[in-house]
């Protein structure tokens, strides 16, 4: 990171720490929490001085962002995965919204995390859980439930079946998931979601 010489820091010790934390929050779209800082060597009463320098922006209270990353339509996103600190999953509408799958046009952000903590945002809507690793996958800079576990978590969640066959008819339509994905998705399901899952699947041809 260049400028910190300049500014009085070192060389070493704090240009590491910096260049550490920067490589951290490059994936995670520029965001970052004062306890990652802090475990990248940063101490918290050096955050005052980034942020006066224009380096850092304060985003929430221990939640921080680098001033020069890249905005995108998918920050918020990003944003608020990062609170977590990696334990939370873009999941249920927004799942299905970011996977194209409906029309649902959500009006929270929806997050799957095991993580209790009360979040200062009234944007949320919390799902308390713990997903597999087959149950999630990557986009960009945070993680995002399957299109089949998307269904299976809406048909669960009590979406009419109306909406719930046109979520299942565009991910197949998109290529995104088939039947046999979607009977693997809903193998230790209550009978009810199983069935939910096959019409909507019948309905889609």
């Amino acid at each position: 990171m260049t400028g910190w010489t300049d500014s009085g820091y070192d060389a070493t010790g704090r240009a590491d720490a910096d260049d550490s934390l920067r490589r951290l929050a490059a994936t995670q779209a520029g965001f970052f929490t004062a306890r990652q800082a802090v475990g990248h060597g940063i101490a918290a009463h050096d955050f005052a001085e980034r942020i006066e320098a224009g380096l850092w922006i304060r985003v929430e209270t221990e939640l921080f962002r680098l001033s020069d990353s890249p905005r995108t339509k998918f920050d918020e996103f990003a944003q608020w995965c990062t609170w977590y600190e990696g334990e939370a999953v873009v999941s249920h509408q927004s799942a299905a919204d970011l996977h194209g799958m409906g029309h649902l046009q959500p009006r929270f952000l929806h997050l799957s995390t095991p993580d209790q903590r009360t979040v200062p945002s009234n944007r949320l809507a919390l799902h308390h859980r713990t997903l597999a690793e087959e149950d999630c996958e990557v986009v960009g800079a945070f993680r995002i439930t399957t299109p089949a576990r998307t269904a299976v978590d809406l048909a669960a969640g009590g979406v009419s079946q109306e909406v719930l066959d046109e979520l299942v008819g565009d991910a197949i339509a998109l290529g995104r998931v088939d039947s046999d994905q979607l009977h693997a998705a809903v193998a230790n399901q209550p009978a009810a979601v199983a069935d939910r899952i096959e019409l909507a699947l019948l309905a889609a041809g």
